[in-house]
């Protein structure tokens, strides 16, 4: 069974760790599946208990520069700027690998790696957690494919039955959505994965080259895997409020949820179709996403209709993650 710590018990966390154990753990984005980074034994079983593909990469948690160096090889000049800016915080950095590295440092232990994660959260409890355990390998605490864990129920729907995995209780995440990953191995860094730190705001500070598509190696988690689906299938609808509201009460069933804002209110008959309403903006929409499409398979939802966001800011990672949850299905009202 799960092992539940309390969130002021991040020293007995960093001890599990340090005997080659799993510990779930709170982030400002989600909660992370932690192990030892050095440890190949325990990263093995973080992609076993999972259930991840052998090729996803993981992100490498810090507590400080000084391990950020220890990690990076000939940083870009940029790099700098980044960090003073966005760490501690939500923004992960892909480097080269420090050649005196292990070769799998960064992935799962039976392969090759030229490049790593790294990121330095701003949760305070995962900051203590990770001072006092290391260098720590984590993807997001929950089965390969299904929506990220924004609280800790969400990871004991996924490992409550596992045995010698720890989680540290921290309560909700402030963001909701995964780290935005940005590759900062060329010239001019490019985002692998849109997240809370928006592509506006990091041009503010430096040139960037547009979102890159999966590739057969990915650099970043969530580049090449269907990923955060409900077990519903899913559908975004993109249009106006009042055409998005026909679609669904044209199209809808007794077993169809309707993932929205609030700008639909007005138009749809709530009273006859089962209606969860997402935020009244991209904060909220983002904060409750992964949290509502869980709640849409407690609730048995055999077909899902969701409401698309622009993409300006934080629009850009909601987005990304809709398209992902639906496999690509977007439909024009």
């Amino acid at each position: 069974m799960l092992k539940i710590l309390k969130s002021d018990e991040c020293k007995l966390a960093a001890e599990i760790i340090h005997s080659g154990g799993i510990v779930a753990f709170p982030t400002e984005t989600v909660y992370g599946l932690g192990a030892d980074a050095f440890n190949a034994n325990a990263v093995a079983r973080v992609y076993s208990e999972k259930g991840r593909p052998g090729d996803n990469p993981l992100i490498l948690h810090i507590a400080n520069a000084e391990d950020f160096n220890k990690l990076a090889h000939n940083p870009p000049k940029y790099a700098s700027a980044l960090i003073k800016a966005f760490w501690p915080g939500a923004l992960t950095l892909v480097v080269q690998k420090s050649p005196d590295l292990p070769e799998w440092l960064g992935g799962h232990p039976m392969g090759k790696t030229a490049t790593v994660g790294v990121r330095m959260c701003a949760n305070p409890i995962a900051n203590t957690f990770i001072k006092a355990a290391g260098i720590i390998a984590a993807p997001s605490a929950n089965k390969a494919g299904r929506p990220s864990p924004t609280t800790l129920a969400h990871v004991i729907e996924d490992f409550g039955e596992a045995d010698g995995i720890a989680a540290i209780d921290g309560g909700s995440t402030a963001v909701g959505l995964e780290s935005t990953v940005v590759d900062i191995t060329g010239k001019e860094p490019v985002i692998l994965r849109h997240g809370a730190v928006t592509q506006e705001a990091l041009r503010e500070l430096v040139s960037l080259e547009k979102y890159t598509e999966a590739t057969d190696t990915p650099r970043s988690p969530g580049m090449k895997y269907r990923h955060y689906a409900p077990r519903a299938e899913m559908t975004i609808l993109s249009g106006t409020p009042e055409n998005i509201a026909s679609y669904v009460q044209k199209y809808a069933t007794s077993t169809t949820i309707a993932l929205v804002n609030k700008t639909i209110a007005p138009f749809l008959d709530a009273s006859a179709i089962t209606t969860l309403i997402l935020g009244d903006n991209k904060e909220a929409i983002a904060r409750n996403l992964f949290s509502y499409l869980r709640e849409c398979d407690r609730l048995g939802a055999q077909r899902i209709f969701a409401q698309a966001v622009d993409t300006e800011g934080l629009g850009a990672a909601i987005m990304d993650r809709m398209t992902k949850a639906a496999e690509g299905r977007i439909i024009y009202v």
